[in-house]
């Protein structure tokens, strides 16, 4: 069964030919997606090629898109029942596109119906020697002058109360904030913030591969899930941090696993795009909040506009037509 020709038997027989290669046709999706009557206009089009299926609407904003090797993301089957494609041959397409992935990737592992990959339960890891949380040291009678940096350094950027912070004073962290990595009640690794300005490796990180910081917030109940790229960013929003600039594959199966919509936030600079063009192709929206000139990303805007401000402005300004966001990442 073939996505494309089971895309192209469900359009509606109204549809015409428009510039570049797409078809134009009345959307299905606009009363669904939040518009108060249906598409009578042709607003919805859709494009193909040999390896790859896009659909967007100029009138209610939404868009999906799949390549052949990837699994059917939450977009593209809401495409498909809004065109009218039974649960049957549903499920039929996401088994093919779970074995065309396999064939490229190798097996995958199943937790649900939605055949997502299974997120492991990643192993233990150690703290650096005598670390402690910085709370703790704070209120201890004799705390280390070292710990008291570290905490000003926080207090400084406007972000103590929003890290789960530690600090060792072993010689290679004694300059950096500790920051865990939880998976459940368990330590899986950290990172090291350097404090004093000084040091030519600004993180000293230890975790597994394919790791996200606040792994867990994939599985609560909430409607958004915010994706940034540090672990800071992440820790004042109570986000998923990638702790990069690209996702790996395994990173990007998990995340998909979230049952509301995914935000992306990428730090407002050039290696950010990586991450704005992984959004579209997996059908995750992207903001560009309004912040002033000089807030470089979510840490800083937390700083500077607290915490409640900060996550309203994300997801005010996110943005789900790839169309739009692709003009925003240039213009911004």
């Amino acid at each position: 069964m073939d996505l494309q020709q089971v895309v192209f038997s469900h359009l509606p027989h109204q549809r015409r030919q428009a510039s570049g290669g797409w078809l134009s046709f009345n959307c299905p999706c606009c009363v669904d997606n939040g518009e108060a009557r249906p598409d009578i206009r042709m607003r919805g089009g859709i494009h193909t090629d040999d390896s790859s299926i896009s659909y967007h609407c100029f009138n209610c904003g939404f868009t999906a898109s799949h390549k052949t090797g990837r699994v059917i993301n939450k977009k593209m089957l809401r495409f498909l029942r809004n065109l009218g494609v039974s649960d049957s041959d549903i499920k039929r397409l996401q088994l093919e596109a779970i074995r065309e992935k396999e064939l490229a990737d190798g097996p995958m592992l199943f937790v649900s119906r939605t055949q997502t990959t299974r997120i492991p339960s990643f192993p233990d890891c150690e703290l650096p020697e005598g670390a402690q949380p910085l709370d703790d040291i704070l209120n201890s009678d004799a705390p280390d002058e070292r710990a008291i940096l570290g905490a000003k350094y926080l207090l400084d950027r406007g972000i103590y109360d929003y890290i789960d912070a530690y600090w060792s004073p072993h010689a290679v962290f004694r300059n950096r904030v500790i920051i865990p990595f939880w998976q459940g009640d368990r330590i899986v690794g950290y990172t090291g913030r350097d404090f004093t300005g000084k040091s030519d490796a600004k993180y000293m990180s230890k975790s597994p591969k394919n790791f996200l910081y606040n792994v867990d917030a994939i599985k609560r109940n909430r409607m958004f899930l915010i994706v940034t790229e540090g672990v800071i960013d992440a820790a004042c929003l109570d986000a998923v941090g990638i702790m990069s600039n690209e996702a790996s594959d395994a990173q990007i199966d998990y995340i998909n696993q979230f049952k509301g919509e995914v935000i992306v936030c990428p730090d407002r600079d050039k290696a950010g795009e990586r991450l704005i063009k992984q959004a579209i192709e997996n059908g995750w929206s992207v903001s560009f909040p309004y912040w002033e000139d000089g807030i470089k990303d979510a840490a800083d805007a937390v700083h500077k506009y607290g915490k409640l401000y900060t996550l309203k402005s994300i997801i005010d300004g996110r943005i789900s037509n790839s169309t739009k966001i692709n003009v925003k990442m240039r213009i911004k």
